[in-house]
């Protein structure tokens, strides 16, 4: 009797926990949008791009606008060849001087342009980054929903053997009271109820766990009841070698190494840049007036621009900037080797990925033929069990053997649809 309580209190959970039905396809259009990694990662291509401008870059004048006043007040003597002397105690003199000054750099060794291109090349990071963030959280919340599509069957399936659990248990115990079964029977079927029981007990806490998992992926409260779908979707059918050129082609970390190689040769570039000469283009705007207690002029006043070029030549630095751009030389072949390893990495992911998907198709099959086998034995040894054709025990091997393939075609079935969807995130075509 506590058995069948525990099982109706499992029935009753399965059903009431979940409210809302979440598909795959809403699962990824609300991570897309709620996500905080995803959040983050738009923040961050963001900046890139607000600073991605030719100000930055240096291309643009600068303006400053400078004043200062001053008071000066001490005791001067002035003795002059002619024999006068001018003294006076706590001489005041005073000085007010503003300054509109305007610089523009017009040649620096093309290191403004380089500086350009390395802004440009930072943007292209942030949004590959961000492109990668994506596919990362994509695939986590396929994989995350599917796991609980995968663990809500099992429930189901488990349900279904706690009903052939109830059923024996009902007939043992008929059994018993007529005198055609002993009391063992019935407590090793009460035994095997209670163990059911608890096997539902560890999948709805197993399913419980994974919906919480994803609603955090999500981006929103733990709590939330979800339900997902009962069916994992048969996986697509893929081709290796079309997948092959497309990973190569738009995966996304091929393409940050490729842009890392990128920023290297800017690099080098802008580092050049300080060998050459500066030319800068000045002009100001000026006010100054100035008085004095004593001295040549009581009062001096100036107002007017002056402009002009000025001209840098590096001469010698301590070979700092030909050691500069031997480093950057030497972090562009670190680039290539880094570009390399990628591909290859990726080449072998790709390989690896296709072998999962591959078996766990062959599984999946194999398993359906098992089944359609095993699903007609059950219902026989259950009336042959009736009536006292086969003992408990084969009844239980056929009960569990039936529950065994139908857990082994869910885990094929969630393997070939993870594996597909790893395919698809190397290929670039998650998203």
């Amino acid at each position: 009797m506590k058995a069948l309580t525990t099982s109706a209190f499992l029935l009753a959970i399965t059903h009431l926990s979940a409210q809302n039905v979440l598909t795959a396809d809403d699962a990824v259009r609300i991570a897309l949008e709620q996500n905080f990694g995803i959040r983050l990662a738009r923040l961050e291509a963001r900046t890139a791009e607000v600073l991605n401008n030719v100000g930055n870059a240096g291309m643009l004048p600068t303006l400053d606008a400078n004043g200062f006043y001053s008071v000066d007040n001490s005791s001067t003597k002035q003795t002059f060849f002619s024999g006068e002397v001018r003294q006076a105690d706590n001489a005041n003199s005073r000085v007010l001087d503003g300054v509109l000054a305007m610089n523009w750099t017009v040649f620096d060794g093309l290191t403004m342009f380089a500086a350009k291109d390395r802004l440009e090349a930072l943007e292209m990071i942030g949004r590959n980054e961000l492109r990668q963030q994506m596919e990362t959280t994509v695939y986590d919340v396929l994989t995350g929903y599917f796991m609980a599509v995968q663990l809500q069957k099992a429930v189901i399936v488990q349900q279904e053997g706690l009903r052939t659990s109830k059923e024996r248990l009902q007939i043992a115990t008929a059994g018993e009271r007529i005198g055609s079964a002993s009391g063992l029977v019935v407590v090793q079927a009460r035994l095997d109820l209670s163990s059911d029981s608890s096997a539902m007990l560890d999948l709805v806490q197993q399913r419980a766990i994974a919906l919480t998992r994803l609603n955090v992926l999500l981006g929103r409260a733990p709590s939330i009841q979800t339900e997902v779908a009962n069916e994992i979707p048969a996986s697509e059918v893929l081709d290796l070698t079309t997948l092959q050129h497309e990973a190569r082609a738009g995966n996304t970390a091929i393409q940050q190494a490729k842009q890392q190689q990128m920023l290297a040769d800017i690099s080098v570039k802008e580092l050049r840049g300080a060998l050459f000469p500066r030319v800068d283009l000045f002009g100001n705007l000026g006010y100054t007036k100035s008085t004095s207690a004593v001295g040549f002029l009581q009062s001096n006043q100036a107002v007017g621009p002056d402009y002009g070029v000025r001209l840098s030549v590096p001469l010698f630095r301590g070979l700092q900037a030909n050691k500069a751009v031997e480093v950057a030389k030497i972090t562009r072949e670190q680039a290539d080797l880094s570009m390399e390893q990628a591909q290859l990495q990726l080449d072998q992911q790709v390989l690896d990925a296709w072998m999962v998907y591959s078996t766990a198709q062959q599984r999946v099959a194999l398993e359906q033929t098992n089944l359609s086998g095993i699903s007609k034995q059950v219902d026989v040894a259950l009336e042959s069990y009736r009536l006292g054709m086969i003992t408990s025990v084969e009844l239980r091997d056929v009960q569990q053997g039936l529950i065994d393939a139908e857990n082994r075609l869910l885990l094929a079935g969630y393997e070939a649809k993870a594996g597909e969807l790893q395919l698809k995130w190397l290929a670039g075509r998650l998203i």
